[in-house]
Parts: structure tokens; sequence; C-alpha cells
């Protein structure tokens, strides 16, 4: 009979704990940070301070170039300041004809704004995020790709 009771009395015990452990493990994940409510997406805020595009026009005049996105449909205006440094990259050799050692640094010429044309390849660096942007105003630096 004794016997019984100890077997009972460990049964009795084993189960209050596994109840009081269910019962924390249910109370942590009510407490724990959960996502955004169903129907809710959270927005990632995109950074970017840099694009290739192709000009589309040159406004001399204002000071400015409009270009296109690679991929995309809109333009985006760069307006140029006087601290923007303007540079043209050409190979230092034919392209058509390259060398034999597989590094090579590109010549880099500063240029005026009267020097590109539609149809360029730029890469344009600004200073401030330009995502979603359609205006650049605070413009690092334009290069002219090869």
């Amino acid at each position: 009979m004794l016997k019984k009771q100890i077997i009972t009395l460990v049964v009795v015990i084993v189960v209050i704990f596994g109840g009081i452990i269910g019962w924390g493990l249910t109370q942590m994940s009510k407490m724990s940070p959960q996502g955004p409510a169903q129907g809710e997406q959270e927005e990632e805020m995109e950074e970017v301070f840099s694009l290739s595009a192709v000009v589309s026009s040159v406004d001399v005049a204002n000071n400015f170039l409009m270009v296109k996105p690679a991929g995309e449909e809109k333009e985006i205006k760069v307006v140029l300041s006087d601290t923007t440094k303007l540079i043209k990259l050409e190979f230092p050799f034919d392209p058509a004809n390259p060398p034999a050692e597989a590094t090579f640094t590109p010549i880099q010429t500063a240029i005026e704004i009267s020097d590109f044309k539609v149809g360029d390849n730029v890469f344009v660096k600004a200073k401030e995020n330009i995502a979603g942007k359609s205006t650049i105003s605070n413009t690092d630096f334009v290069h002219i790709l090869p």
C-alpha cells in the first residue's frame, strides 16, 4: 500500500510541475514581441545613395541633367552645384584590343556640364538618401562611364 501511495504522489507532483511549466511557456509566448498584426506589413526603409542611368537631356543654362535609371520608366532630375565633381572615365587602352594584364586604372578627366551628351551612361553619387526621389539636389559627383 505504501508503494502505491508513493507512486501516486510522484505522478501528482510530475503533473503539477508539468502544468506549471506549460502555463509558464504559454505566458512567455504571449508576452514576447510579435511582428506586425495580420493584414499589416512592416515597410523597410531603403537607403540609396547612388544610381546608374542614361542621360536623357542636358540643361546647361539651369545646371541640371535629366537621367533615366536602368530598367525604370521615370526620369530623375540631377541638379549640379559648384561642389559637384564632373568626371569622364576612359579606358587607358583600346577596348577592342585590351592588354594582357588583368588590372588597369581608368583615366579620369574633369569635364563641364556641356560635355554631357544624350545617351551617355552615367554614375551619380549623392550625399543624401535618394530612394524614391524624382530630384537629386545634393550631388557629390557624376561620372560618365566608358
